[in-house]
């Protein structure tokens, strides 16, 4: 265990941020060991702390003093392990706009990318230093213990390092995840639909038949045409990949409805999605868990934002790609 002093570190103030993301190759497989990839997006969670005689946690989802919320919380318990005694903090942790619409939250990550911004605030104060590999791994093991182990932490991983491959850990003390950089420099727009997903109790389904050989026969079968689609991403061929990423959502959908008995998308984002590659998108599809929100990829969507925007209920967020955490100060 470290032990840490605070003196004369009282002024001190850290400020990070981390982006949000869309996962669109790898959901529900991503939790089994399957190959994923995922776009962060300039949509950000701001975290300036700074240490205080008394903990104090101004957040998009209000005021908390003495104790932060349950996110704050799993990210401080990791600073008692490592450190013992840690000081009391004075922390802002404000969301961008987009990842709340209506009182509903997005589907853009707020959690993980709030838990990193956190994470890397508070050990730079600590530590001194801006290290993203060690956020990443403390980041984790937060959102590991949040979840209670459900998740694969593809959204974590993201928040710090941007659009990457990824393949989940397989042992939380290990964290023999792996990671690579892969940008797909295209424009990306959201319809949110105005439903927030439960996403765990939807993954928590999925859990429950991991050993049914119907289940794992379809899993295999998916985790190839991922596999096939990020080979072709990488060498360029992203309009070649996007059928075998097809292949693989079709395959999910009949996953979810024919063994797992779970509805991961509905009429209304088929109707999106149908829309979207009409007016020109590349590929659209409900993102991550699905049901909450339809993302469309391509060049120049101005007619699908047009498209969508005629539509009730559906609120219209133009995303780019961006990079992974930020230290700022």
């Amino acid at each position: 265990m470290n032990s840490i002093t605070t003196i004369g570190v009282k002024e001190i103030k850290s400020v990070a941020s981390a982006p949000g993301k869309v996962l669109w190759i790898g959901s529900y497989s991503v939790v089994f060991g399957g190959i994923g990839h995922v776009i962060a997006v300039n949509k950000r969670v701001h975290a300036e702390c700074n240490i205080s005689n008394e903990n104090l946690f101004e957040t998009s989802y209000g005021i908390f003093k003495g104790r932060g919320n349950e996110l704050i919380e799993s990210v401080l318990n990791q600073f008692r392990v490592m450190y013992g005694n840690i000081p009391k903090f004075h922390v802002k942790l404000i969301n961008d706009p987009e990842f709340i619409i209506n009182g509903r939250k997005s589907g853009l990550g707020s959690s993980s990318a709030a838990t990193v911004a956190l994470t890397a605030c508070i050990f730079s104060l600590l530590s001194g230093g801006n290290n993203p590999d060690e956020v990443h791994k403390i980041a984790q093991r937060a959102n590991y213990e949040r979840q209670k182990g459900i998740g694969s932490g593809f959204d974590v991983a993201s928040a710090v390092y941007g659009s990457i491959i990824y393949r989940r850990f397989t042992n939380l003390e290990k964290m023999d995840y792996y990671v690579k950089p892969l940008r797909i420099n295209k424009e990306l727009v959201m319809a949110f639909i105005g439903e927030s997903f439960d996403t765990v109790s939807s993954v928590a389904e999925f859990v429950k038949k991991k050993e049914d050989p119907r289940f794992k026969e379809i899993m295999s079968m998916i985790e190839e045409e991922n596999k096939f689609a990020i080979e072709l991403i990488e060498k360029g061929r992203l309009e070649e990949a996007v059928e075998h990423v097809r292949l693989a959502r079709n395959m999910l959908m009949n996953l979810a409805t024919e063994v797992v008995n779970v509805k991961i998308e509905n009429d209304f984002t088929r109707k999106l999605e149908e829309i979207a590659e009409r007016e020109g998108a590349i590929f659209s599809l409900s993102p991550g868990a699905g049901g909450e929100s339809v993302v469309a990829i391509g060049d120049n969507l101005e007619r699908v934002k047009e498209a969508w925007g005629k539509i009730k209920g559906v609120s219209v967020i133009t995303l780019k790609e961006d990079e992974g955490l930020k230290f700022e100060a």
